[in-house]
């Protein structure tokens, strides 16, 4: 990953007041959990596992057409009729094979968020985590999850222009590559076991619902009775 070498470095709090001005990512993204990030935020909030997952998180599931047999790729014959009517209505193929990718991330709520443009506040009703907080304080910071401290740093090819919004990014020198790849082989880790095991087996008490998307196009609600049903046991 490139790094912007004409910039000034900032201290932590002049970082700080960069994401405290704006908050976009916490607005933009779905972030995504393992199950070991699970553990440690809800001991940090003081409640079990089960009761984080179900009050703070759901699934998001996203869907790839594909032909050749791989990893977490199952036949579209599994799939529930109601997930198959959902992939008509947006008027997309149905392969004889998808790519599934299921996760489980913190969810997203309509709340009054507040930017600030040249030092005025800015308020406004949008979606966002449901962690952040009034002036963009993240209730779990201490313990938030990877993605949130690698962003926007994750080093990943063609990743630097999708953040113009991030003052942060254009104003620092930091390289968090090593730290990317080192998630990126956690995620891939778990992925594999989620292929080998079952969804269901990573996770004992998953969300019971959450949103079904074809690559990036939303199509609807599913559950996780639906998910398990699209992936069955190999």
């Amino acid at each position: 990953m490139k790094i912007n070498e004409n910039s000034p470095k900032h201290s932590k709090k002049e970082e700080s007041n960069f994401c405290l001005e704006c908050g976009e990512c916490c607005k933009r993204y779905y972030i995504t959990l393992l199950p070991k990030e699970v553990e440690i935020i809800s001991k940090f909030l003081k409640i079990s596992k089960k009761k984080f997952l179900e009050n703070y998180c759901e699934l998001n599931v996203k869907i790839y057409p594909k032909s050749t047999l791989g990893v977490l790729t199952y036949p579209s014959t599994f799939f529930p009729n109601k997930i198959i009517e959902l992939i008509k209505k947006k008027s997309f193929e149905i392969p004889t094979s998808f790519f599934v990718v299921p996760q489980v991330v913190l969810k997203r709520e309509n709340k009054l968020t507040q930017t600030f443009f040249n030092n005025e506040p800015k308020k406004d009703f949008r979606k966002a985590c449901i962690f952040l907080e009034k002036n963009n304080f993240c209730k779990i910071y201490p313990k938030r999850p990877i993605p949130c401290k690698l962003f926007p740093f994750i080093a990943m090819p063609d990743l630097r222009e999708q953040y113009p919004f991030c003052e942060l990014f254009k104003n620092s020198q930091k390289d968090f590559s090593i730290e990317s790849k080192k998630y990126y082989s956690r995620i891939q880790k778990y992925f594999k076991e989620v292929n080998k095991k079952s969804f269901k087996s990573i996770w004992f008490n998953p969300p019971k619902s959450g949103e079904l998307f074809y690559s990036d196009t939303l199509l609807g609600k599913i559950s996780i009775e639906e998910l398990i049903e699209m992936m069955p046991k190999k």
